[in-house]
C-alpha cells in the first residue's frame, strides 16, 4: 500500500513539475516572440527588440523572463524529462491499481482520438500564441471542410474493410464539370444545374466502383486506383490542362461561389463549415439509426456471417461506394467554389488527408469498427497539424513527411490495439 501511494504521489509530482516548467518556458517565449521554437538569430533579434523598450536596470520580473528565455531549450528538455518520469510512475501505479489501469485503458482505446485532440491542442497552443484563437480555429474548420467531407466518404469504404483512393480525383473532375456548366450556361439556374450534375457524377463514379468491387469481386485498392487514374485523366481532357476560371459577370457565379466563400452571422460562420456539419449529421444518422448502418458494421466485421444472416452484401457495398462518390462530389463543389476556379490538379493528394483523418479517428483498417464523428476529429487534428506547421513557417515539403509519419503512427496504434 505504501509503495502504491508513493507511485501515485510521484506521478502527480513529476507531471505537475513537467507542465509547470513547460508553461514557464512558453510564457517566457511569448514575452519576446509569438512562436516557441525559432532559431538562435531570430531569438536574439526578438530579445533585442523587446529589451530596447525596457528601462535599465531591468526589474526582477524582466530579468527572470530574460534568463528563462536565454535557457529556453534546456527548460523545455527538463519539462519533457519530468513528464516522462511522471508517465513512468503512472505506468507503475497502473500495475498496482486495477481501477487506474482500467481508466487509462478506456481513455487510450475508446476515447483515443479525443485524447489525441486534447494533447495536440495543448502542445500546439504552446508552439504559437495565435493558435488557440477563435479566428484561427474558424479558419482551420473552413480549411478542413472539403477533406473532412472526403474522409466521411472514405469512412464508408474503410468500414467495409476496403478503401477508396479515387475520392480526390472524383472531387477534381466533379468540380471541373461544375465550372464548365457555369461558364457555358447563360442563366442564373446554371449554379443549380452545376451542383446537380456534380452530385450525379459523384454518385455514378461511386456506383461504378461499387459494381466492380461488389459484383465482380475485384479488390477495392485496384478498382479505386483505376478510377483515380481515369478521373484524373478525364479532368485533364475537359480542362485541356488549363484552369477554368469563373468570371464574376457569369449569371450563376454568385450563387455557386457562395458555397465556398459566403459566411453567415456577420461573417462568423463560413458556409463550408455548415455544409460539413450537415454532411456529418446525415452520415451519423445513416450509420447509427438506419438498418443500412447496422449492415455496414456487420459486413465489415464478418462478411461471410452477414451473407448467411440474409444481408444483401453486394447491394450494401454498392450503396456505400455510391455514398463515397457523393461525398467526393460535394467536396469538389466546395473546392471549386472557394477559389472560383477549377484546375487540372484540383483534389490531387487529398485522398491522403482523407485516409489519414479516418485512421487517426480510430477506424480499424480491418473494417467493422469505428465512429464517424471520430473521423471528423481526425480531420480536425490533421487541419491543426497543417495550421501549426504554417504558423511556425515549416516548409511544405516537410509537412508531407510529417503527415506520412502521423499516418504510420496511427496504423501502428491500430495494429497494437487489435493485438490486445
Amino acid at each position: 500500500m505504501r509503495k502504491k501511494s508513493r507511485n501515485l504521489v510521484l506521478t502527480l509530482l513529476f507531471l505537475g513539475l513537467g507542465i509547470a516548467v513547460i508553461l514557464l518556458a512558453v510564457n517566457a517565449s511569448r514575452v519576446f516572440h509569438n512562436a516557441l521554437l525559432i532559431g538562435y538569430d531570430a531569438r536574439q533579434t526578438a530579445v533585442d527588440k523587446v529589451t530596447a523598450a525596457w528601462a535599465e536596470p531591468y526589474s526582477a520580473q524582466q530579468g527572470f523572463w530574460l534568463w528563462v528565455y536565454g535557457n529556453l531549450y534546456p527548460a523545455l528538455g527538463l519539462g519533457v524529462l519530468f513528464l516522462a518520469a511522471g508517465i513512468y510512475f503512472m505506468k507503475l501505479y497502473n500495475g498496482q491499481s486495477e481501477r487506474s489501469a482500467k481508466i487509462t485503458k478506456t481513455v487510450l482505446s475508446n476515447y483515443r482520438p479525443i485524447a489525441i485532440l486534447v494533447l495536440v491542442t495543448a502542445v500546439f497552443s504552446c508552439l504559437h500564441a495565435r493558435f488557440l484563437t477563435v479566428g484561427n480555429f474558424t479558419n482551420i474548420l473552413k480549411q478542413i471542410s472539403h477533406y473532412a467531407i472526403l474522409a466521411a466518404g472514405v469512412y464508408f469504404a474503410i468500414l467495409l474493410g476496403g478503401i477508396d483512393i479515387s475520392v480526390g480525383s472524383v472531387a477534381g473532375f466533379s468540380g471541373a464539370v461544375g465550372a464548365l456548366c457555369i461558364t457555358h450556361m447563360d442563366t442564373p439556374l446554371s449554379a443549380l444545374v452545376a451542383v446537380v450534375v456534380c452530385l450525379m457524377i459523384g454518385a455514378l463514379s461511386g456506383l461504378m466502383n461499387g459494381y466492380f468491387i461488389a459484383r465482380r469481386g475485384l479488390q477495392p485498392m485496384i478498382v479505386t486506383l483505376a478510377s483515380m487514374s481515369i478521373f484524373r485523366g478525364a479532368t485533364m481532357v475537359i480542362t485541356n490542362g488549363a484552369a477554368i476560371s469563373l468570371n464574376k459577370t457569369l449569371p450563376g457565379y454568385e450563387l455557386f461561389s457562395a458555397l465556398g466563400q459566403r459566411s453567415l452571422f456577420n461573417g462568423l460562420l463560413p458556409l463550408p463549415i455548415i455544409i460539413m456539419a450537415i454532411v456529418y449529421a446525415i452520415v451519423y444518422y445513416m450509420l447509427n439509426i438506419t438498418p443500412f448502418g447496422r449492415h455496414m458494421y456487420a459486413i465489415g466485421g464478418n462478411e461471410e456471417a452477414s451473407l448467411l444472416s440474409g444481408i444483401d452484401v453486394a447491394r450494401t457495398k454498392a450503396a456505400a461506394h455510391m455514398a463515397s462518390g457523393l461525398m467526393a462530389a460535394i467536396a469538389g463543389i466546395i473546392i471549386t467554389a472557394r477559389v472560383a476556379s477549377a484546375t487540372p490538379t484540383a483534389g490531387e493528394g487529398y485522398e491522403m488527408d482523407a485516409i489519414a483523418a479516418v485512421v487517426i479517428g480510430g477506424t480499424s483498417l480491418r473494417g467493422g469498427e469505428g465512429k464517424v464523428l471520430y473521423t471528423l476529429v481526425g480531420a480536425l487534428i490533421i487541419g491543426m497539424l497543417n495550421n501549426i506547421l504554417n504558423l511556425t513557417n515549416v516548409s511544405a515539403y516537410y509537412q508531407t513527411i510529417v503527415k506520412g509519419v502521423v499516418i504510420l503512427t496511427a496504423v501502428l496504434l491500430d495494429a497494437r490495439s487489435q493485438k490486445r
